[in-house]
C-alpha cells in the first residue's frame, strides 16, 4: 500500500492515549447547574472534566487548524443547528449523481452511501460518531408552543437513511489526581448590569468568580479499528489520527476565556500507545495503567501550587513482544513539560 493510500485508509491498529494537564487559577469545566462551580465529586472531592468538554475543545482546535475544509467540517459547532446542518448534508448527498444511480435492488446501498459521504464531510462524526436526527425523522414537526403537528406542504421532507453512527474515538472523563480546592472570589464590577431606580447613585456591582488554585487532571482514551473500518465504520484514517494528535497536543490554544486565562491550562504529558493489531496487544486497562501520575509523598493537595508536587511514571517494561522479541506496542510521548519523570524501560524491570 502506498503512503498516500495508507493516509486515507482506515486505521489498522488500536491506539490508546493518556492526556495529563494542569489547571492554575482557572475553572476547567464549570457546572451550569451549580453556579458554574468547577465540577467535583461530592464524596471524594476529586475534580473532573466531562468527556463532552474535552471533545468540544478538540472540535474547536480542528476547526481552527483545518478551517472546516477538505473533509474537516464540524457538525457540532457553535452558531449552527444540528438538524439543519445534517439535513443540508443529506440533501447534498441525495442529489449526487452516484446516489441516484445506486442499484435499486440493493436496499442497503443508500444507507451505506449516505453514511460514507457524511463521515467524509464531518471530522467529528468520523471520530466521535453521532445520532443523525433531521426534521423529518419523526414524521412530525414541532410547533411554536412546543407540541407537534403533522407535516404539511412546504415542510422539508428530506430524510436520512442513517440513524446513528458509532465513532471509533472514545474519551473518558478527566479526573484530578488529588482532591481539589475551589476558591470562590468576590469581585467588583465598575458598572452595574442595569439602572436601578431605587439606587440611582449605584456605580458598582458585586460578582463572584470560582477557580481551582492548582490541580493536575488525567484523561484516557482509545481509538477502535472495528468502528473505523468496513461499511459500518466511519473511515477514520491515519491522516485523521495525525490531526487528532496535533489537536490534543495543542488542546488549550485558542481556548482562553475569563474562566481560563491564557496559560492557565497546560498539556503536561501526552502519551500514545500504538498496538500492532486491530484489537490491541494487551487489555486496555493494562495499557492505561502504564502511566501513573501521583501526588508526591508528604505533599498536601491544598498546598501544592506547581508541578513539582506531582510525580509521573511511564512503564515501558514487559511490553508484549513478537517471535523476534520486538515490542508490539509503540510508545510515543508527544508533549513533555514535566520537570521530573520516571521512565521504566525493559532493563529496569529485569
Amino acid at each position: 500500500m502506498s503512503e498516500s493510500a495508507k493516509q486515507t485508509s482506515p486505521i489498522s491498529s488500536r491506539v490508546d492515549f493518556v492526556l495529563v494537564f494542569s489547571v492554575d487559577n482557572a475553572n476547567p469545566n464549570g457546572d451550569p447547574g451549580y453556579d458554574n462551580r468547577p465540577r467535583t465529586d461530592a464524596y471524594t472531592g476529586i475534580g473532573y472534566v466531562t468527556d463532552v468538554c474535552i471533545k468540544r475543545k478538540i472540535r474547536n482546535r480542528i476547526e481552527m487548524m483545518k478551517e472546516l475544509k477538505d473533509g474537516y467540517d464540524i457538525w457540532v459547532r457553535s452558531g449552527t443547528y444540528l438538524r439543519e446542518t445534517i439535513t443540508d448534508a443529506v440533501k447534498d448527498t441525495q442529489s449526487e449523481k452516484a446516489y441516484k444511480n445506486l442499484d435499486p435492488k440493493d436496499k442497503k446501498a443508500p444507507e451505506n452511501y449516505e453514511r460514507r459521504r457524511i463521515c467524509e464531510k464531518f471530522f467529528d462524526i468520523r471520530a466521535f460518531g453521532g445520532v443523525l436526527t433531521s426534521d423529518s425523522d419523526s414524521g412530525e414537526e414541532e410547533s411554536e408552543s412546543g407540541g407537534s403537528k403533522p407535516k404539511g406542504k412546504g415542510v422539508n421532507k428530506t430524510k436520512s437513511k442513517v440513524g446513528q453512527i458509532r465513532g471509533p474515538v472514545s474519551i473518558q472523563y478527566a479526573k484530578s489526581v488529588a482532591p481539589i480546592i475551589v476558591e470562590d472570589d468576590e469581585i467588583t464590577r465598575v458598572c452595574p448590569t442595569k439602572y436601578d431606580e431605587k439606587k440611582p447613585d449605584k456605580r458598582t456591582e458585586m460578582g463572584r468568580k470560582k477557580r481551582v488554585p492548582f490541580a493536575v487532571y488525567v484523561t484516557r482514551g482509545s481509538v477502535s479499528v472495528r468502528l473505523a473500518e468496513g461499511d459500518k465504520g466511519t473511515g477514520f484514517s491515519e491522516a485523521d489520527m495525525k490531526i487528532l494528535k496535533k489537536a490534543m497536543k495543542t488542546l488549550f490554544e485558542g481556548d482562553e476565556s475569563t474562566a481560563r486565562p491564557v496559560g492557565s491550562m497546560i498539556v503536561q504529558k501526552l502519551v500514545f500507545f500504538t498496538h500492532s493489531s486491530k484489537d490491541g496487544d494487551e487489555a486496555v486497562h493494562k495499557t492505561f495503567n502504564r502511566v501513573k501520575v501521583s501526588l508526591k509523598h508528604g505533599h498536601k493537595p491544598e498546598k501544592v501550587r506547581d508541578m513539582s508536587g506531582y510525580s509521573f511514571e511511564l512503564d515501558k517494561s514487559n511490553l508484549p513482544q513478537d517471535e523476534n522479541k520486538n515490542n508490539k506496542i509503540k510508545v510515543d510521548t508527544l508533549e513533555d513539560n514535566w520537570p521530573e519523570e520516571t521512565i521504566l524501560e525493559e532493563t529496569d524491570a529485569a
